[in-house]
Protein backbone atom coordinates (compact mmCIF):
# COMPACT_ATOMS: atom_id res chain seq x y z
CA UNK A 1 0.00 0.00 0.00
CA UNK A 2 1.31 3.30 -0.82
CA UNK A 3 0.96 7.23 0.04
CA UNK A 4 1.43 10.50 -2.30
CA UNK A 5 1.40 13.84 -1.24
CA UNK A 6 2.31 16.53 -3.29
CA UNK A 7 2.33 20.05 -2.58
CA UNK A 8 2.39 23.63 -4.82
CA UNK A 9 2.07 27.12 -3.99
CA UNK A 10 -1.29 28.92 -3.40
CA UNK A 11 -3.78 30.34 -1.36
CA UNK A 12 -7.46 28.69 0.21
CA UNK A 13 -7.03 25.67 -1.84
CA UNK A 14 -6.88 22.00 -0.88
CA UNK A 15 -4.51 18.61 -1.28
CA UNK A 16 -6.20 15.51 -1.73
CA UNK A 17 -4.39 11.87 -0.53
CA UNK A 18 -4.71 9.18 -1.82
CA UNK A 19 -4.58 6.31 1.07
CA UNK A 20 -5.89 2.92 2.51
CA UNK A 21 -4.96 2.85 5.79
CA UNK A 22 -4.54 6.63 8.22
CA UNK A 23 -6.66 6.77 10.82
CA UNK A 24 -9.10 3.19 11.38
CA UNK A 25 -7.12 0.49 11.46
CA UNK A 26 -7.66 -1.50 7.68
CA UNK A 27 -10.75 0.63 6.50
CA UNK A 28 -12.41 -0.93 4.01
CA UNK A 29 -13.05 2.28 2.16
CA UNK A 30 -10.98 5.35 2.84
CA UNK A 31 -10.80 8.61 1.56
CA UNK A 32 -8.52 11.53 2.95
CA UNK A 33 -9.21 15.53 2.03
CA UNK A 34 -5.71 17.33 3.10
CA UNK A 35 -6.46 21.33 4.02
CA UNK A 36 -4.50 24.63 3.67
CA UNK A 37 -3.09 26.83 2.12
CA UNK A 38 -0.78 24.64 -0.21
CA UNK A 39 -2.48 24.34 -3.80
CA UNK A 40 -4.18 21.51 -5.12
CA UNK A 41 -1.96 19.21 -7.14
CA UNK A 42 -3.90 16.06 -7.28
CA UNK A 43 -7.99 14.70 -7.17
CA UNK A 44 -7.96 11.00 -6.37
CA UNK A 45 -10.22 8.37 -4.51
CA UNK A 46 -8.61 5.29 -2.58
CA UNK A 47 -10.01 2.59 -2.07
CA UNK A 48 -8.47 -0.87 -0.27
CA UNK A 49 -10.27 -4.01 -0.27
CA UNK A 50 -9.52 -7.11 2.65
CA UNK A 51 -10.61 -10.03 2.08
CA UNK A 52 -11.94 -12.57 4.90
CA UNK A 53 -13.93 -15.63 5.27
CA UNK A 54 -17.84 -16.02 5.40
CA UNK A 55 -17.08 -17.05 9.45
CA UNK A 56 -16.85 -13.59 10.57
CA UNK A 57 -20.86 -13.54 9.01
CA UNK A 58 -22.53 -15.04 11.78
CA UNK A 59 -20.31 -14.16 14.19
CA UNK A 60 -19.04 -16.15 17.49
CA UNK A 61 -22.06 -18.10 18.35
CA UNK A 62 -23.39 -18.83 14.88
CA UNK A 63 -26.37 -16.58 14.68
CA UNK A 64 -27.21 -13.08 14.53
CA UNK A 65 -28.41 -10.96 17.69
CA UNK A 66 -31.22 -8.44 17.09
CA UNK A 67 -30.41 -4.94 18.13
CA UNK A 68 -32.58 -1.65 18.49
CA UNK A 69 -32.78 0.84 16.08
CA UNK A 70 -31.99 3.92 18.30
CA UNK A 71 -30.29 6.00 15.57
CA UNK A 72 -32.15 9.35 14.05
CA UNK A 73 -33.26 9.02 10.32
CA UNK A 74 -32.64 12.39 10.42
CA UNK A 75 -30.07 14.21 12.16
CA UNK A 76 -31.11 17.23 15.12
CA UNK A 77 -29.44 20.34 14.63
CA UNK A 78 -27.01 19.67 17.48
CA UNK A 79 -26.12 16.51 16.23
CA UNK A 80 -26.48 13.13 17.45
CA UNK A 81 -24.86 11.92 20.86
CA UNK A 82 -23.55 8.94 20.88
CA UNK A 83 -23.56 6.40 23.68
CA UNK A 84 -20.34 5.40 25.58
CA UNK A 85 -19.24 2.28 27.14
CA UNK A 86 -20.38 1.02 30.25
CA UNK A 87 -16.70 -0.33 31.26
CA UNK A 88 -13.10 0.20 30.65
CA UNK A 89 -10.77 -1.89 30.10
CA UNK A 90 -6.74 -0.95 30.18
CA UNK A 91 -8.01 2.87 29.72
CA UNK A 92 -10.34 2.47 26.61
CA UNK A 93 -14.51 2.26 27.00
CA UNK A 94 -15.93 -1.29 25.91
CA UNK A 95 -19.48 -2.92 26.77
CA UNK A 96 -21.30 -0.67 24.37
CA UNK A 97 -24.87 -0.12 24.04
CA UNK A 98 -27.06 -3.21 22.02
CA UNK A 99 -28.05 -0.58 19.51
CA UNK A 100 -27.18 0.56 15.79
CA UNK A 101 -25.42 3.77 17.73
CA UNK A 102 -23.14 1.49 19.83
CA UNK A 103 -22.25 0.72 16.97
CA UNK A 104 -20.83 3.95 15.83
CA UNK A 105 -19.37 4.17 19.22
CA UNK A 106 -17.59 1.04 18.79
CA UNK A 107 -16.14 3.17 15.42
CA UNK A 108 -15.37 6.34 17.47
CA UNK A 109 -13.23 4.40 19.87
CA UNK A 110 -11.51 2.60 17.72
CA UNK A 111 -10.57 5.78 15.67
CA UNK A 112 -9.73 7.64 18.81
CA UNK A 113 -7.47 5.26 20.06
CA UNK A 114 -5.90 4.55 17.15
CA UNK A 115 -3.88 8.08 16.91
CA UNK A 116 0.18 7.01 17.81
CA UNK A 117 3.08 5.82 17.17
CA UNK A 118 3.39 2.26 19.18
CA UNK A 119 3.17 -0.39 17.48
CA UNK A 120 2.66 -2.46 20.94
CA UNK A 121 -0.44 0.09 21.87
CA UNK A 122 -2.03 -0.03 18.23
CA UNK A 123 -1.98 -3.82 18.29
CA UNK A 124 -3.79 -3.82 22.34
CA UNK A 125 -6.07 -1.82 20.53
CA UNK A 126 -7.30 -3.74 17.90
CA UNK A 127 -7.03 -7.06 19.50
CA UNK A 128 -9.17 -5.72 22.24
CA UNK A 129 -11.81 -4.58 19.91
CA UNK A 130 -11.71 -7.22 17.29
CA UNK A 131 -13.61 -10.24 17.08
CA UNK A 132 -11.39 -12.85 18.50
CA UNK A 133 -11.45 -14.97 15.51
CA UNK A 134 -9.96 -11.89 13.88
CA UNK A 135 -7.69 -10.74 16.34
CA UNK A 136 -4.64 -11.67 14.64
CA UNK A 137 -5.53 -10.01 11.19
CA UNK A 138 -6.82 -6.96 12.99
CA UNK A 139 -3.44 -6.92 14.91
CA UNK A 140 -1.34 -7.10 12.19
CA UNK A 141 -3.34 -4.08 10.16
CA UNK A 142 -2.72 -1.96 13.59
CA UNK A 143 0.96 -2.26 12.88
CA UNK A 144 0.72 -1.69 9.61
CA UNK A 145 -0.91 1.62 9.77
CA UNK A 146 1.18 2.78 13.07
CA UNK A 147 4.48 2.37 10.18
CA UNK A 148 2.35 3.83 7.67
CA UNK A 149 1.64 6.98 9.92
CA UNK A 150 5.34 6.89 10.84
CA UNK A 151 6.40 7.07 7.18
CA UNK A 152 4.40 10.59 6.86
CA UNK A 153 5.48 11.91 10.03
CA UNK A 154 9.08 11.47 8.47
CA UNK A 155 10.21 9.63 11.51
CA UNK A 156 12.07 6.41 12.25
CA UNK A 157 10.44 3.41 11.13
CA UNK A 158 11.58 1.95 14.93
CA UNK A 159 12.29 3.58 18.47
CA UNK A 160 11.40 6.70 19.83
CA UNK A 161 9.25 9.47 17.75
CA UNK A 162 11.20 12.77 17.88
CA UNK A 163 9.02 15.89 18.96
CA UNK A 164 7.26 17.63 17.62
CA UNK A 165 6.20 14.79 15.66
CA UNK A 166 2.25 14.15 16.07
CA UNK A 167 -0.79 12.62 14.70
CA UNK A 168 -4.46 13.94 16.29
CA UNK A 169 -7.79 12.83 15.22
CA UNK A 170 -11.40 14.31 15.83
CA UNK A 171 -14.60 11.86 14.85
CA UNK A 172 -16.94 14.85 13.54
CA UNK A 173 -20.15 12.78 11.56
CA UNK A 174 -20.96 9.20 10.79
CA UNK A 175 -23.02 7.52 8.20
CA UNK A 176 -24.62 4.11 9.02
CA UNK A 177 -25.73 0.94 6.75
CA UNK A 178 -27.55 -2.22 8.08
CA UNK A 179 -25.75 -5.21 6.49
CA UNK A 180 -27.86 -7.61 8.60
CA UNK A 181 -29.15 -8.29 12.29
CA UNK A 182 -27.03 -6.94 14.72
CA UNK A 183 -24.27 -6.18 11.95
CA UNK A 184 -23.30 -3.08 10.64
CA UNK A 185 -21.15 -0.70 8.21
CA UNK A 186 -20.50 2.20 10.12
CA UNK A 187 -18.56 5.23 7.90
CA UNK A 188 -16.99 8.03 10.41
CA UNK A 189 -15.77 11.65 9.19
CA UNK A 190 -12.96 12.86 10.89
CA UNK A 191 -10.60 15.95 11.19
CA UNK A 192 -6.99 14.68 11.29
CA UNK A 193 -3.64 16.60 12.29
CA UNK A 194 -0.16 15.98 11.16
CA UNK A 195 2.54 17.16 12.17
CA UNK A 196 5.83 16.17 10.92
CA UNK A 197 9.64 16.09 12.64
CA UNK A 198 10.40 18.95 10.95
CA UNK A 199 7.72 21.09 12.49
CA UNK A 200 5.19 20.85 8.89
CA UNK A 201 1.35 20.58 9.97
CA UNK A 202 -1.17 19.92 7.74
CA UNK A 203 -4.98 19.72 8.72
CA UNK A 204 -7.14 17.30 7.02
CA UNK A 205 -10.64 15.33 7.06
CA UNK A 206 -10.78 11.12 6.42
CA UNK A 207 -13.71 8.89 5.66
CA UNK A 208 -13.29 5.41 6.90
CA UNK A 209 -15.27 2.42 7.03
CA UNK A 210 -15.36 -0.69 9.45
CA UNK A 211 -17.60 -3.88 10.13
CA UNK A 212 -19.58 -4.19 13.40
CA UNK A 213 -20.91 -6.88 14.73
CA UNK A 214 -22.58 -7.65 17.77
CA UNK A 215 -20.36 -10.48 19.44
CA UNK A 216 -20.73 -12.82 22.63
CA UNK A 217 -17.66 -13.66 24.05
CA UNK A 218 -17.18 -15.51 26.85
CA UNK A 219 -20.78 -15.06 27.66
CA UNK A 220 -20.99 -11.38 27.19
CA UNK A 221 -21.68 -9.06 24.45
CA UNK A 222 -20.30 -6.33 22.95
CA UNK A 223 -19.78 -4.95 19.50
CA UNK A 224 -16.75 -5.99 17.76
CA UNK A 225 -14.74 -5.49 14.74
CA UNK A 226 -15.03 -8.01 12.07
CA UNK A 227 -13.23 -8.65 8.58
CA UNK A 228 -16.48 -9.29 7.00
CA UNK A 229 -16.86 -11.87 3.25
CA UNK A 230 -15.58 -10.58 0.43
CA UNK A 231 -19.82 -10.71 -0.99
CA UNK A 232 -19.91 -7.64 1.78
CA UNK A 233 -16.85 -5.77 0.67
CA UNK A 234 -17.78 -5.72 -2.72
CA UNK A 235 -21.36 -4.49 -1.90
CA UNK A 236 -19.53 -1.54 -0.12
CA UNK A 237 -17.16 -0.71 -2.62
CA UNK A 238 -19.23 -1.11 -5.64
CA UNK A 239 -22.23 0.95 -3.60
CA UNK A 240 -19.66 3.53 -2.94
CA UNK A 241 -19.09 5.12 0.23
CA UNK A 242 -19.17 8.99 1.41
CA UNK A 243 -16.38 10.68 1.08
CA UNK A 244 -14.55 13.11 2.71
CA UNK A 245 -16.03 16.51 2.39
CA UNK A 246 -16.21 19.73 4.79
CA UNK A 247 -19.30 19.91 7.19
CA UNK A 248 -21.70 23.05 5.97
CA UNK A 249 -21.06 22.21 2.25
CA UNK A 250 -23.93 21.10 -0.39
CA UNK A 251 -20.98 17.42 -0.83
CA UNK A 252 -21.42 16.78 2.87
CA UNK A 253 -25.78 17.32 2.86
CA UNK A 254 -25.84 14.85 0.00
CA UNK A 255 -23.30 12.27 0.98
CA UNK A 256 -26.22 11.93 4.35
CA UNK A 257 -23.15 12.81 7.01
CA UNK A 258 -24.72 13.09 10.37
CA UNK A 259 -22.66 15.17 12.66
CA UNK A 260 -21.92 14.35 15.99
CA UNK A 261 -23.21 16.08 19.07
CA UNK A 262 -20.45 18.44 20.79
CA UNK A 263 -18.33 17.88 17.66
CA UNK A 264 -16.63 20.65 16.20
CA UNK A 265 -18.65 21.35 12.50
Amino acid sequence: MSSRMNDSMGESRTTLLRVGVLVVIAALVATAVWLGARGRTDDSRGTDKTSGDSSSQTGQQGQNVSVDQVAPETAPADGVEIPTGAEVVDGYPTRFPQTDLGAVALQVEVTKAQVGFDYDQAAAVAGLYANPEDKAVFEQRARDAVALRRQQAGVPKEGDVPPPASYAVTPIAYTLEELDTGYYAVNLLSYVTLTTANGKVSDGLYAGTQLMRWIEVDGVGDWRLVQGSDEDIEHLVSTGQPRAVAPGTPEYKQAGWIPIKGAPQ
